[in-house]
């Protein structure tokens, strides 16, 4: 019943209430939740973890992935460029590159097309349809006020697996806190995607 997404699409001390798509074995419902954790404003990592009061029914969660391949095919599926009202999407692309720092992944980037409604979507394999990470970001020049949707940024789902199956055993948002810890070379990595601008939050 846990969520992960993005710590600045989720608003500290607001119901929060997810909206699983209906499908042929599950009917049109609405869940809420609660905000168990999100990340400081300092943290290169953007990630808030919600825990669901109900399970959604019939879903079955994608297997996480253990490694990153460079120009693999890669889906994104979430809310982008028209919006909830169109329901969401699926956009297509390659793993573009996977930074290291320490030989750990640390960040994913994509050719796919994400575009404001992304933020906190699953990444995923086209091939094996495991979870690569999920979406924090696209990139903006804020001085030409020009937006590039296929070059964006994924948190690795390596970095979160760990916290989460902690958290499963202690039941403490604690287990998250680490990602307010990131070194140095990892806030590096992630100010470096931001220039010449400030990524676009979506």
């Amino acid at each position: 019943r846990l969520l992960l997404t993005c710590r600045h699409v989720v608003e500290a001390g607001d119901p929060l209430c997810v909206t699983p798509a209906p499908g042929p074995s599950r009917a049109a419902t609405v869940l809420s939740g609660r905000l168990v954790f999100a990340t400081e404003e300092s943290s290169p990592f953007d990630v808030a973890v919600v825990e669901l009061q109900d399970s959604v029914p019939g879903f079955v969660p994608p297997r996480p992935a253990h490694t990153f391949l460079p120009g693999e095919e890669v889906s994104v599926m979430g809310f982008g460029a028209l919006g909830r009202a169109c329901g969401p999407s699926v956009t297509a692309g390659v793993l573009s590159a996977v930074v290291t720092v320490a030989g750990r992944p640390v960040m994913l980037q994509t050719t796919c097309a994400v575009h404001g409604g992304s933020s906190g979507s699953p990444l995923v394999s086209s091939r094996s349809g495991r979870l690569l990470g999920i979406v924090a970001s696209n990139t903006r020049d804020t001085s030409a006020g020009t937006t590039y949707p296929h070059l964006n940024f994924c948190i690795p789902i390596t970095i979160l697996q760990p916290l989460v199956a902690r958290y499963r055993c202690t039941r403490d948002p604690n287990a998250f806190a680490e990602l307010n810890r990131a070194g140095e070379g990892v806030r590096a990595a992630w100010w470096l995607q931001r220039q010449p601008g400030p990524p676009s939050k979506l």
